[in-house]
């Protein structure tokens, strides 16, 4: 593989297609030796633009693109691209927040990378950066299309991504094969400041893990059979973009530097937690560039305000006459007040509240067997997302399945979940596993079977807009739960004739399951989510938090009270997930 890659990095340079002047400029900074980066890192061009960052200038060449064990949508093929510049770390929140005036990032820190951002987003933000350096901007915002022409910012082409990440590598990653040494290079569980893990050969940060990043791209799964053998930039319709370099709490197969990740250009995220989904920036080569061999370091960490500093807990204040004192049975939920998000129990009133889930890894998702013997949960190890069961005392944890957001059947002998965006339906005596989604249903979360097991509900984003669907077990019987407003997080009554949703815009509606008598049951300027009925079905359980990213308290409420009654069960860190039995 290694012996590969330098046979094309000599053909590349070889025959490269920039000016006299930059090939100079190149060779210089080559003589000019390493830099702090290490012995295999190269000295590329560098200019520093005035709206901020830094950026690499990348020679022109020809390289495999593709790797088949990615998947069917990746072929190898021989493709060439021109010279082209590209920001050397990821675009930070500090860098989008000057240009933008905001901050849409879950993990708020300076020198992060930005995420949660949209593709449109991604493409006003190269606009608005060329318009500061009084370049012309490529984006037409009316049609959302690209003039490669321009000489302004723009989202880079998968080729042009997949070119300078490789940098001359013909492995899995842009080190090599060893999946070992991913760690080296890739931010793991949440975003962490930009460079602060090894570059590839050219340079270039944060090329695995950290953050998803946005390609120019529309998505096609034959377009690597199609597209030209020069500068190929994607094909001219479709309803997705393409992402690449997998996030930080992406297995390792997604941090492949051939793997292809695709998205609508405009989502929400309400029912699908974070969306780690960054900018790196590309422009084309000019006359007046400025080029320079001096190489900074990574910048430096701004400390994570989050961990150093709680955010002050706002505890939503209690309306209403609702008395809690008297509520039965136990409450397990997820809560971040021991500094990382652990599985919780408490009495329903509130009182005696109890950890259940010790060490580093986060937890979340907890789920009563019907039973109540037993709780299921997802842990997050390493790279992967994980289904575990323990006592509901917390004893005798033990690994089931890779996957998250399980969910019981009614008779205890199976599990629904997700796994790779997937719905599947695990039995628990023999381990089998069978995917009960259609395959195109790419953004599946938080399913429920139905109270008689014959069904479940799911959302999917797989049409663009978050929805519910009911489906059969076998997967043959769909409907989609025709709701008046996009919704997600299904739970069920326990005569399956209604349903709680949370909606993308924060509130908890009940709705029949045949999609009639939408009713919304909580109210205010804050969000609510993760609604439960109680064990009476007189209340609901649900989360609070005066904005998006919390911090969230553990309220109920009637299910025929006063539209503004309801009182927070808990008020110490944010608090989350909740799930409602009647024991004790």
């Amino acid at each position: 593989m290694r012996g590969r890659g330098i046979n094309r990095k000599r053909q590349y340079r070889k025959n490269h297609l920039m000016s006299r002047t930059t090939h100079l400029a190149l060779i210089a900074a080559l003589v000019a030796g390493c830099s702090n980066n290490g012995p295999d890192v190269e000295s590329l061009p560098t200019i520093q633009p005035a709206s901020g960052g830094e950026m690499l200038l990348v020679p022109a060449g020809t390289f495999m693109m593709g790797d088949s064990a990615v998947g069917a949508d990746a072929p190898p093929h021989q493709v060439s691209v021109s010279a082209f510049y590209i920001d050397k770390y990821l675009v930070t929140q500090e860098l989008y927040e000057k240009v933008m005036g905001v901050n849409p990032s879950k993990h708020k820190n300076a020198n992060n990378p930005v995420e949660r951002t949209q593709w449109t987003e991604a493409v006003r933000f190269c606009n608005k950066c060329s318009e500061l350096d009084s370049l012309t901007p490529c984006y037409d915002l009316s049609s959302w299309e690209c003039n490669f022409d321009a000489n302004g910012y723009r989202l880079p082409t998968e080729a042009e991504w997949e070119y300078a990440s490789r940098a001359g590598n013909g492995g899995k990653y842009c080190f090599g094969d060893a999946e070992s040494d991913l760690s080296q290079y890739a931010a793991q569980g949440k975003p962490q400041p930009v460079g602060q893990k090894r570059p590839n050969h050219w340079g270039l940060y944060d090329v695995h893990g950290n953050v998803w990043q946005w390609c120019n791209d529309r998505y096609s799964d034959t377009y690597y059979t199609e597209r030209p053998a020069e500068n190929p930039r994607g094909p001219a319709t479709g309803d997705k973009r393409v992402l690449r370099g997998g996030a930080a709490d992406s297995p390792a197969e997604k941090c492949r530097v051939a793997y292809r990740h695709k998205e609508v250009p405009r989502y929400g995220d309400a029912c699908f937690g974070v969306d780690y989904y960054g900018i790196r920036r590309v422009r084309k080569p000019g006359n007046s560039d400025t080029t320079t061999t001096v190489v900074k370091g990574p910048p430096t960490p701004e400390p994570d305000r989050k961990a150093d500093k709680p955010a002050p807990v706002v505890t939503p204040p209690a309306s209403g006459k609702l008395d809690v004192a008297g509520l039965k049975g136990t409450i397990v939920f997820v809560s971040d007040r021991s500094g990382v998000m652990k599985i919780w129990s408490m009495r329903a009133n509130g009182q005696d509240p109890k950890q259940l889930t010790k060490g580093a890894d986060a937890d979340a998702d907890p789920r009563f067997s019907p039973d109540s013997k037993r709780i299921l949960y997802t842990t997050q190890r390493g790279r992967s997302r994980e289904i575990w069961l323990m006592n509901r005392d917390g004893s005798e944890a033990k690994f089931v399945t890779k996957g998250s957001e399980g969910s019981w059947s009614p008779d205890g002998q199976s599990i629904i979940f997700i796994q790779d965006n997937q719905t599947y339906i695990r039995d628990l005596t023999s381990g089998k596993e069978t995917r009960v989604t259609p395959k195109e249903w790419e953004r599946c979360g938080v399913p429920a079977f139905s109270p008689d097991g014959k069904h479940f509900a799911v959302a999917s984003r797989h049409q663009g807009d978050i929805g519910i669907f009911v489906l059969s077990v076998d997967g043959k019987k769909i409907r989609q739960l025709k709701a008046e407003e996009a919704c997600c997080t299904p739970y069920w009554s326990k005569d399956g004739k209604k349903l709680l949703c949370q909606t993308v815009q924060g509130h908890i509606h009940q709705v029949g399951a045949d999609g009639k008598n939408w009713e919304q049951m909580t109210f205010g300027a804050d969000v609510q989510h993760d609604a439960r009925y109680s064990p009476d079905e007189k209340m609901i359980l649900f989360c609070r938090a005066p904005a998006p990213d919390g911090p969230w308290q553990i309220c109920v409420k009637g299910v025929d009270g006063d539209e503004d009654e309801f009182v927070p069960l808990t008020k110490d860190g944010s608090n989350l997930l909740p799930d409602w039995h009647a024991d004790e």
